[in-house]
């Protein structure tokens, strides 16, 4: 028998132009299958098999991989990472990690994004089928500190993560993974599915065939994805600061509508906020006066897209809830309520769209870039 070299060489996959449905911050390679990332599982394999030094050639997002890497420390293992302009510079004798390690390959590489979160769940599957026990449900695949209720059933193969709550009436699997941090409220089902981590799932609720990530639902069976959901149905409890800076995307974007509807000259009335900034102009739904706050928007002082401004009083007049989450959303010149024809916190309905934007505010971004595009006769180019 040949010797075991001291180097596994190990390609990664560029699916990053398939990418077009999850639109994921990761390359393919650092999606989480199971219970790691699937980087990950061939660290295991490269430890078990014996092997002293695990070289990475990727060209998807090299710096992500070597994030990745320099910070498995779990591993006894020397780790390199070979940045590549493209997969054609590879090494032809290296192993490619579209597959699970001592795992068959899967039949054709996925072609476009949703072959691309099918392909994971294919990969999930088998994974899931080779653990201990298999669908024999031998081994009770349950992380540290959590909490599963009495009245909930668990039908192998699953994999519960760390920290989970499960509530009564849940049932759990077959070929189901709980992410760490999760909580899935009474009477859920969840079958050949996928909770990502830190994900709140309501009550009475089903996912078969599907991908749940922070309040984006994924549905395999019928290629649609669904989100952001309604904060009781599911969200992320991933604790998120909110962007108080405009973005220099913004800041552009507040250049090029002055341009176009022309900055408003000085008045003596000015709004003043709630957290005591005096804005140039009056009342909130003039838009003459919206276009005057332009310039706060490019000098870093106000988001373009935020909740609406609010003087102290109106503030003081909502609910104790709202008043909490407004109060803290950073202001901008335009908000969710606008498209929705709401452009004073006098309107009655505009509290509940600033709720709602509060808590989502980056899901409804395209929303407000359509609002925006229609101000202006022409649009902007992309």
């Amino acid at each position: 028998m040949d010797p075991i070299p001291d180097t596994l060489e190990l390609t990664l996959p560029d699916w990053s132009k398939l990418d077009t449905v999850r639109r994921h911050h990761l390359p393919f390679a650092l999606w989480q299958i199971g219970d790691q990332s699937l980087l990950y599982h061939w660290f295991d394999h490269a430890v078990n098999a014996g092997f002293k030094k695990i070289r990475i050639h990727t060209a998807d997002r090299p710096r992500e991989v070597e994030k990745a890497a320099r910070t498995a420390i779990l591993w006894p293992i020397e780790r390199e990472v070979v940045q590549h302009a493209s997969e054609s510079e590879f090494p032809a004798n290296a192993l490619r990690a579209d597959r699970l390690p001592l795992h068959p390959e899967l039949a054709g590489d996925p072609t476009d994004g949703w072959g691309l979160i099918s392909h994971a769940a294919a990969l999930e599957k088998a994974w899931l089928d080779g653990l201990p026990g298999g669908a024999e449900g031998d081994l009770l695949c349950v992380g540290s500190s959590c909490q599963i209720h009495p009245d909930a059933t668990l039908h192998p193969p699953y994999f519960i993560g760390d920290h989970v709550l499960i509530g009564p009436g849940c049932e759990i699997g077959p070929h189901a993974v709980v992410g760490n941090g999760s909580l899935l409220a009474g009477a859920s089902r969840i079958v050949r599915s996928h909770v990502a981590p830190s994900t709140y799932l309501g009550a009475v609720t089903g996912l078969e065939d599907c991908h749940l990530d922070g309040g984006i639902l994924y549905n395999l069976r019928h290629r649609v994805r669904v989100g952001p959901l309604e904060p009781h149905v599911s969200g992320s409890l991933s604790v998120q600061r909110p962007r108080t800076k405009p973005s220099l995307g913004e800041r552009w974007l507040a250049w090029k509508l002055a341009g176009r509807l022309g900055v408003a000259g000085r008045t003596p009335d000015f709004l003043e906020t709630h957290d005591g900034r005096k804005l140039p102009g009056g009342a909130v739904h003039e838009l003459s006066t919206r276009v005057s706050w332009l310039p706060q928007v490019w000098r870093g002082k106000m988001r373009l897209f935020g909740v609406l401004p609010r003087t102290r009083v109106q503030l003081e007049s909502l609910s104790a809830d709202l008043r909490e989450l407004i109060g803290q959303a950073p202001i901008g010149v335009f908000s969710y309520a606008d498209c929705h024809g709401c452009h004073s916190p006098e309107d009655d309905e505009e509290a509940a769209h600033a709720f709602h934007q509060a808590g989502f505010q980056e899901g409804v971004l395209p929303i407000l870039l359509d609002y925006v595009n229609r101000l202006t006769p022409d649009g902007f180019d992309s």
